[in-house]
């Protein structure tokens, strides 16, 4: 039995297109202030192999600190393009940049991935982000914080997607790394932050969510596992105004944008990437570029693969190194 009625219409419903969503975007996830310039801590590098590889911290809109770890190819030469890797749930900063590159089937968990970007010639830096296990005390106090923030117009994920784009803003101002070549890759959690961090920020050169729940808010509400996510993920008054494909074709088209949709994928029917294609695709279409804008959808659940990394790997290398 659904928990809301199927046929339930958005209250006081003011559909937002074209230059307008990016705005009302930014509002409902109570983003109203991403700074240009981001203090932050770096530690003296560790060479580790082809890398080198230094512990960073810097704080979110809240006063939180985040933990990251960069990792840059040594003795390089060339100006990099950079990536901030973003983790699911489970996982963090050091799980993401785990020396060893392998899949993990059991939990979902794909271990090494930022790290290996940085061995294939990116600059990364992987955070251990808002939401993840390792940085909630429980799921109570996760669930209080988000009670106790709506009423302020700020939002978990728009916490997270600060984060996130804090975090690229640092890559901008490294020695050696073109801010013009910016991108963002995560999977689950970090999948979201990804879509969501490109549609705010127009200067994010790419972006590549892996199973990031991006498809259709409403068909998640109505045909999606309503308990794989916590409210974070449904963010208030979002359907009055538009829905992910909305927020894609308007905000983050034309600029490459790739996703990885398993068809059995837990946090997003498969109704609902059905639904977002051909409305991005007209819009990449429209401006010229079709080829910036790819779906993968493997037969498969929520789990991070090797086969998958291989694909972000390629999207980064066409549109950030060449």
């Amino acid at each position: 039995m659904p928990y809301i009625p199927v046929d339930i219409e958005p209250a006081f419903p003011q559909p937002i297109v074209g230059e307008g969503v990016r705005p009302k975007l930014l509002e409902l996830l109570g983003l109203d202030d991403l700074p240009d310039e981001i203090e932050f801590t770096i530690d003296p590098p560790r060479e580790e192999g082809s890398l080198r590889v230094s512990n960073a911290r810097f704080a979110n809109s809240l006063g939180e600190t985040v933990p990251a770890i960069l990792c840059i190819p040594q003795n390089n030469g060339e100006t990099l393009a950079g990536v901030v890797c973003v983790p699911g749930t489970s996982n963090n900063a050091e799980i993401v940049t785990d020396p060893d590159f392998r899949e993990e089937p059991d939990s979902g968990s794909l271990y090494g991935w930022g790290r290996e970007l940085a061995r294939r010639g990116f600059a990364t830096l992987s955070i251990t982000a808002k939401g993840t296990v390792t940085r909630r005390a429980s799921v109570e106090e996760w669930a209080t914080e988000n009670k106790l923030l709506n009423p302020y117009g700020r939002q978990q994920m728009g916490v997270l997607v600060d984060e996130t784009l804090r975090a690229a803003r640092i890559l901008t101002t490294l020695e050696g790394v073109d801010p013009g070549r910016i991108g963002l890759t995560g999977w689950s959690l970090g999948g979201s932050a990804t879509w969501y961090g490109a549609a705010c920020a127009p200067w994010i050169a790419a972006a590549v969510p892996v199973m990031g729940g991006v498809g259709s808010m409403a068909r998640a509400i109505h045909e999606g596992d309503v308990h794989r996510a916590s409210a974070y993920f449904y963010i208030p008054h979002m359907l009055r105004f538009f829905d992910h494909a909305q927020i894609v074709a308007d905000c983050i088209a034309p600029r490459p944008f790739m996703m990885v949709a398993p068809t059995m994928d837990q946090d997003m029917p498969l109704s609902g990437v059905e639904d977002l294609k051909p409305i991005v695709r007209q819009a990449y279409e429209a401006a010229g570029h079709p080829e910036r804008f790819k779906v993968y959808q493997p037969e498969s659940t929520h789990v991070y693969l090797a086969e998958y990394f291989e694909w972000v790997a390629a999207w980064l290398k066409e549109y950030l190194r060449s």
